[in-house]
This record gives C-alpha cells, structure tokens and sequence, in this order.
C-alpha cells in the first residue's frame, strides 16, 4: 500500500466498546543476572524492640547486571525488572536509547525503581479544530521512507507554517537527521507507534494488541524520539490505519496520551492521487478548523501539492494553526 501503508477511511465504530480488562503479561523469558555484592560495615546489632520483632525486614538493595538478548529492547528489559527507562539509561550513560547490541552488559540500578503509576481516563479523540474560526491544521505521516521529507519541511519553513508530523518509532530510527530538523524547526512530534501496527486489528485482520503491546510501541517510539531529538511526543497519539475504540484511548491516557489526533480531510496522495487532484481535492474540502493528513513517503504527491494548496487556502481566507493550538 501507498506512503505508510495506511488505509485512511475513518474507522468504523464498534457497537460496544469495551473497557479495557487486559493486564501486561510477564515474560517469559529468564534474564540472565549477576549480582554484584554491597558490602556492609561490620557493626554491632542492637537489641530490637518488642514492638518491631515481627516487622518485616527489608531487603537489601543490590545492583545487578544484564546481558541482551536478542528481541531485547530497553522497555522491555525495564519491565523485565520493574524499573523505568530512565533508570536504566542513566546508570549506563546511554545517549541513544534505541542503539543497544545484543551481548552488551547493562548495570541495572539498585531498585526497585517504580514506573509511573497508570492514569485512569481516556484519550481524547480530536477530529477537527474550532468551527468557528477560518483556521486549518497541516499533518503529515511518517511510516515509510524519507520520500519528500527535506522537500515539505523546506516548505513548511519557507511559508512560516508550523505542522504536525506522526512519526513512527523505526522511521526515527531509520532517518535521525530528518527527525532533528523536524524539532530543531519547531513542528510538532506526534507518536504514530513503533512499526505501524493496527492497534484493535480492524484493517490487518489480526487480533488486537494487548495492553502490553501497545505500552510497549508508545514507549518505545517515545524513548527513540527523546533520546535522538530531546523532545517528548506527548501529549499527541496518531493511530496506525485510524483504527482506535475506547480500550486504545484508555491505554493512550494510561501512557500520557491525552489527544487521539485524526483528520478531517485525507488528500489522498498515499493512494497515488496526481498533484493536481490532490490540490483540488484538498481546496474543495476546506472548511473552517480542518485537519489535513498528508504523507512524506516517496510513493505519494502530497509534496509535489503543498505549495498551490497552501496559496489556495490563503487565497481562501484561511490562516494555518499549530497543532497544540488545537487542543485546550
């Protein structure tokens, strides 16, 4: 499929939604540790009180080492422990938290090191801005190649237009410069997960993520792009394929997503429409508060576009909002 390979058709809502009940489930998998030993003072033990003989004593911390495996990413190595990323990054002086090599020993730090502590709620789903004011929104997918990345992030700038671009988690990986022009000008970071999975299965025909699943893309993603551009994309959430029902915004909250962002107009280029199809379309749907979604990848037009649909808009009326300006 086109771009990213993303069906944008809005997604079809389910009947009942229900709320989530899965809980992430442990590994099965047996780390391989080495205790390194704390030595203690020698000292003379004192008498214990009566009323503390029966507390329950604690344990000494002590700080362990892990050797990766193969499949061993840091939040799963984090969780294998009950530690945060964090944690494990500063102990061993990580400066890229994607870059770990199987058979490298990491320190993993005296604990345990409790994670965040799960928000209750539910994501906000954010299909369109204020109705009420001539504003549109410029959003642009990121799951593929580089394509026209350079090209868009040139016009964005030449037009003093501040965009949303959703990235996933491997095209970081895959394109760190882009993703540090992408900050260093000021467009805004959106998650669009790890590897573009269909988070309910609605357009893959697969099971749904589990809970754990989808913790693990949104914080691996968010562990790429902070260790590689320093920012956070938090609070913002765009679904693989649009696909999303009420467990995926309890698990997007639970992360620190608060915002499900979608669209209003699809320009329709990741499915090979022609430049010149993609501008009319895209000027005959304006409407005031509009989101558009549009896509980097070197299988679609949408750059080839950008210009005369950001000339029609203005010719329009319409000003170009930011994407935090979307949302309270």
């Amino acid at each position: 499929m086109a771009a990213c390979g993303e069906n944008h058709t809005p997604p079809r809502p389910t009947a009942t939604p229900s709320r989530p009940t899965a809980t992430p489930s442990p590994t099965s998998v047996t780390p391989s540790v080495t205790p390194l030993s704390t030595p203690s003072p020698a000292v003379s033990p004192s008498p214990t009180p009566p009323s503390e003989a029966s507390a329950t004593p604690t344990p000494p911390q002590t700080t362990t080492t892990y050797q990766v495996q193969p499949g061993d990413t840091l939040f799963s190595i984090a969780r294998r422990f009950g530690i945060s990323v964090d944690g494990i990054v500063a102990a061993n002086n990580i400066t890229d938290p994607s870059q770990i090599e199987v058979g490298q020993v990491l320190v993993i730090p005296a604990g345990p090191i409790p994670t965040s502590t799960p928000l209750a709620g539910y994501a906000q789903v954010v299909r369109k801005g204020e109705p009420n004011e001539k504003t549109v929104f410029l959003t642009f997918d990121a799951g593929a190649d580089a394509g026209f990345t350079t090209q868009i992030l040139d016009t964005l700038k030449a037009n003093d237009i501040v965009a949303g671009l959703s990235v996933t988690g491997r095209w970081a990986e895959q394109n760190p410069e882009l993703l540090r022009r992408i900050a260093q000008e000021g467009q805004t970071l959106i998650n669009h997960s790890y590897d573009h999975p269909s988070f309910t299965g609605l357009s893959t025909s697969k099971p749904p993520l589990t809970q754990a699943e989808r913790w693990e893309q949104l914080d691996k993603t968010e562990a790429i792009v902070k260790g590689l551009a320093g920012v956070s994309t938090r609070p913002y959430f765009r679904p693989p394929y649009g696909d999303y029902d009420e467990s995926v915004n309890a698990d997007l909250y639970a992360r620190g997503y608060t915002y499900n962002l979608m669209w209003t107009v699809d320009s329709l280029g990741w499915n090979g429409l022609a430049a010149e199809a993609i501008v009319e379309r895209c000027l005959s749907l304006a409407e005031p508060g509009a989101i558009y979604v549009f896509h980097v990848a070197s299988a679609s037009q949408d750059a080839a576009a950008l210009q005369d649909i950001i000339d029609g808009l203005r010719e329009m009326g319409y000003a170009f909002g930011s994407v935090p300006a979307l949302v309270p």
